[in-house]
């Protein structure tokens, strides 16, 4: 399941003329920390499929690792040491993709300030889209442990494929951790999709707001 991403108004983004003075600061300040998120959220995107991309050849090189019998030892070892090359090209990817997400915490918080400076019409918007903004970058956050631990699980199972005296068994109990950890990350990625629709639900009503 795809990570859903923010949908801004591109009218939230640009500066409204023809309003008060105190308002058209405030929506250019809302503008630029909108501005801001927009990128980290491009940011991500990118991240996201490269991470697909590499969780889709590291799969199909899996299947053909775990097909090799015990006497071919030698293509197994191979298939591990790219299997491991390919963790470390995800575990770089997720590090990035935290530090955005840092940033973009960092940035939401702005909104405390422009909520207080809003009118009394626009404050409680303000105030819907960074507690929504909130929420959603600490379900994020939930994502990103579970993935980390799915790739300690798929790490651990790699490992075994090269144990010479590994058991069957031990094999199958790894694989069925990491289907479960698998289904764990499934079920995040679908609370946190549907903060997503609220963020963009609270982004409307900004919009609306703001254009009022």
């Amino acid at each position: 399941m795809q990570k859903l991403f923010l949908i801004i108004p591109m009218c939230l983004l640009l500066v409204v003329s023809g309003c008060t003075e105190e308002k058209d600061q405030m929506q250019r300040e809302l503008g630029s920390i909108l501005t801001d998120i927009q990128a980290y959220e491009k940011k991500v995107a990118e991240y996201e499929n490269q991470l697909a991309s590499l969780e889709k050849k590291e799969q199909i090189l899996f299947e053909k690792t775990v097909d090799f019998s015990v006497e071919e030892r030698e293509l197994v070892e191979g298939g591990v040491s790219r299997l491991d090359n390919y963790l470390d090209e995800r575990w770089q990817l997720i590090k990035r993709e935290q530090e955005v997400i840092d940033d973009a915490e960092e940035t939401i918080e702005q909104l405390t300030a422009l909520s207080d400076e809003a009118s009394d019409e626009g404050s409680p918007s303000v105030a819907e889209l960074k507690t929504a903004l909130t929420k959603r970058y600490a379900l994020h956050r939930e994502v990103i442990g579970l993935y980390e631990e799915l790739m300690d699980m798929q790490s651990a199972l790699y490992g075994l494929l090269i144990e010479e005296n590994v058991k069957r068994v031990e094999l199958e109990e790894a694989t069925i951790a990491v289907n479960q950890q698998r289904s764990k990350l499934e079920d995040a990625i679908q609370v946190f999709n549907q903060s997503t629709l609220e963020v963009n639900s609270a982004l409307k009503e900004t919009q609306r707001v703001e254009s009022e």
